[in-house]
């Protein structure tokens, strides 16, 4: 609380105003977790732990926050917060370490003018801000003193604050270090200018590989051998698991459709009798009740001939759509223009909706019957803009544009609905008495507002217990690898492949929450061609057989040979072209002709480019030909792409370099890697981290 003293001490008074996304994000469903889970730690990094705890108070902080502010999260957004949060974590951790190194602290002073000084924390002043978006720092002032009346949970949200605070001005001085650190030598510069700007051209004759058939190129076992042994350093492979899985999905059954169905027709009597079909539908249906106008060609395609064939009253169903039975009532029909313009001035009055007006709603009446009058001949409400309490009226001058039918307030909406282009009148709302203008409408057409009462079709207990059981003897029946296969072969079941889980995969294919799945392909005690136990997910049960367990580190022989097959065998054409280039000499010309190659003139060919004019990527035919004296043909060339020979004709010197623009260049990318965390990437890749949050979500 170092800061709230500090403040007080010299200002006086603070608004602890706390919405900000520095304050945390948030778990829901985290908490299933056992008491096994409580007693570990979610992760050590350098030796500092991260308790259980800890870490499920900022995840809950943390998907709350996003819940406010989107309304709702989604699994796979939980998921996300969890990893973010976990991240934040092993992050401050890494981060406290390396100021603490460098001796960075933040003085109370410092904090003090990070609230109230000259230049306030962007994050305080976005916190506190005056009707016109402007930093408040009178609010700042004004309610320090407060504090202490505030409750526990907003006094710890102000401390949360406050460390996001501190920890915002240790990365920033940490940035600014950073940044003074440059340097760059001058004969770094001239390099660089060399590469950059040192062009070439030449004469190039190319073979592409593609003018072989694939079809015709036998890769070898010493092929293979060859490539993986040259490049498997390059590939680095993240831990994965491979597993083969089957689905038994829990759908509705005859008995569940017909459930569903009877229930529709059980209330279609209700639906027509009764005189309050709100109440009725919300009462009945799993769906709330939609008085709004609809176009007849727009209404689901079951109803748009029963509502243009059928009076105001006529009650249709049970029909089937979209999963659920339903019965509908037709509620009124009419032809209507489905988007409107208007204008208008709003007159508010005390204790209307989102008023902060004082005049009494006599007094408003009084007005708005003023304005009326003022402007019924003339019908230029413009004039009265002046009056209007709508804050939108200063920018739009009272005009609100085309709105779609039903989108203003009922009684709002029906007088531009009703009534001509350019007529004024006077409408009551629960926001107050507004002076209206039609001032434009399309064509009128049919539409209608239907009453539906719907009832999803449903898995019953009675279904979920059948699928249950059968799952369950497949699993009895069947314990190895061995045995899953040959009785999903057996009774045609659907098996499907995942070949690389990882430990945060969150989407397998056909199951959208498959963390318990990944959870398990990644115990300790789990090998390969052991099967699960029956995974009881959302609307399915779900039994796996791990594969393959593939380490971290250097990608295996296998998975070289699998994934780069297609490399493998261009490195085998170009051996090919190349053995067959000798037989040429250096009579390139022959070469293309007999090879169906082509020949080409490429420029400005340099360090700084890795494209080969049309051949693509050739970092090696580019090398080289840098490195060729002008006039002198290479050898043939093996490239990514293409056989290739070149004789540069040429060489274009770089140039002076200019020392000051290639020092701002480069100390504006460097500034940029820094902002970009690559210090902090450094940092964490020279940690030591154990990472248990597998086990926690």
């Amino acid at each position: 609380m170092a800061a709230i003293g500090q403040i007080r001490k010299h200002y006086g008074i603070l608004v602890v105003i706390i919405g900000l996304a520095l304050l945390a994000f948030v778990l829901g469903d985290l908490f299933k977790s056992t008491n096994r889970r409580q007693q570990n730690d979610v992760a050590v990094v350098n030796g500092e732990k991260i308790t259980y705890q800890d870490f499920a108070n900022l995840a809950e902080q943390n998907i709350e926050n996003q819940k406010r502010n989107t309304g709702s999260i989604s699994n796979d957004d939980a998921f996300n917060v969890r990893n973010q949060t976990l991240e934040q974590m092993i992050r401050e951790i890494i981060m406290n370490e390396e100021f603490s190194a460098l001796g960075l602290t933040v003085t109370s002073a410092e904090l003090v003018d990070q609230f109230l000084g000259d230049e306030p924390n962007q994050y305080v002043a976005q916190s506190f801000q005056d009707a016109n978006g402007k930093f408040d720092r009178e609010a700042v002032r004004n309610f320090i003193n407060n504090f202490d009346q505030y409750s526990p949970e907003m006094q710890a949200s102000w401390l949360d604050f406050e460390n996001a605070i501190m920890q915002d001005r240790l990365n920033t001085k940490y940035e600014s270090l950073l940044k003074h650190g440059f340097y760059m030598p001058k004969k770094l510069a001239d390099r660089y200018n060399e590469n950059k700007n040192a062009k070439k051209s030449a004469e190039v004759y190319a073979v592409r590989y593609t003018t072989i058939p694939d079809s015709t190129v036998v890769v070898t076992e010493q092929d293979n051998r060859k490539y993986y042994e040259q490049y498997k350093n390059k590939y680095q492979a993240d831990e994965t698991r491979a597993i083969d899985y089957i689905v038994f999905d829990v759908k509705p059954s005859k008995a569940d459709y017909e459930a569903a169905k009877n229930y529709v027709e059980s209330v279609k009597e209700g639906l027509a009798q009764t005189s309050n079909v709100a109440n009725f539908v919300a009462y009945n249906s799993d769906m709330p009740y939609d008085s709004s106008w609809k176009l007849t060609n727009a209404l689901p395609v079951e109803l748009e001939d029963v509502v243009a064939n059928n009076e105001v009253g006529f009650v249709y169903g049970p029909y089937e759509s979209n999963g659920a039975y339903n019965v509908a009532r037709i509620m009124d029909k009419a032809n209507r223009s489905d988007s409107l313009m208007a204008s208008h001035v709003l007159i508010a009055y005390q204790g209307a909706l989102r008023s902060s007006a004082t005049r009494t709603k006599e007094q408003a009446n009084a007005l708005a019957d003023s304005l009326y009058k003022t402007i019924k001949k003339s019908g230029k409400i413009e004039g009265i803009v002046s009056f209007s309490d709508d804050p939108s009226a200063k920018t739009n001058n009272g005009d609100l544009g085309w709105f779609l039918d039903g989108a203003m307030v009922p009684t709002f909406n029906e007088f531009v609905q009703n009534n001509k282009v350019g007529t004024v009148g006077v409408v009551e709302s629960p926001f107050g008495f507004h002076i209206v203008k039609v001032t434009n409408r399309n064509e009128a057409k049919p539409m209608a507002r239907v009453a539906v009462i719907t009832h999803e079709i449903t898995a019953s207990s009675e279904t979920d217990q059948m699928v249950f059981a059968d799952v369950n003897k497949f699993v009895t029946e069947n314990k190895t690898a061995e045995q899953f296969n040959a009785a999903i072969e057996a009774q045609g079941l659907n098996k499907r492949t995942f070949p690389s889980l990882k430990k945060y995969t969150n989407r397998i294919t056909g199951i959208n929450n498959p963390r318990e799945i990944v959870r398990w392909a990644f115990k300790d005690d789990v090998k390969v061609g052991d099967m699960s136990n029956v995974f009881e997910l959302e609307n399915m049960y779900v039994v796996a057989v791990l594969t393959k367990i593939t380490p971290e580190g250097v990608i295996s022989y296998d998975d070289m040979i699998e994934r780069y097959a297609y490399q493998i065998k261009k490195v085998k054409k170009g051996e090919m072209l190349a053995e067959k280039a000798k037989s040429y000499g250096t009579d390139y010309q022959k070469m293309i002709d007999e090879l169906k190659g082509e020949k080409t003139t490429i420029d400005n060919i340099s360090f700084d480019g890795r494209s080969f004019g049309n051949f693509g990527v050739e970092d090696k035919v580019i090398g080289s030909t840098l490195g060729m004296k002008e006039g002198v043909y290479s050898a043939p060339i093996e490239g990514g792409n293409a056989l290739v020979v070149v004789k540069v004709t040429k060489n274009a010197p770089a140039g002076p370099t200019d020392y000051a623009s290639i020092l701002r260049e480069k100390k504006s990318n460097f500034n940029n890697q820094i902002l970009n965390g690559s210090a902090y990437s450094a940092l964490r890749d020279n940690a030591e981290i154990e990472n248990n949050g597998i086990l926690f979500f």
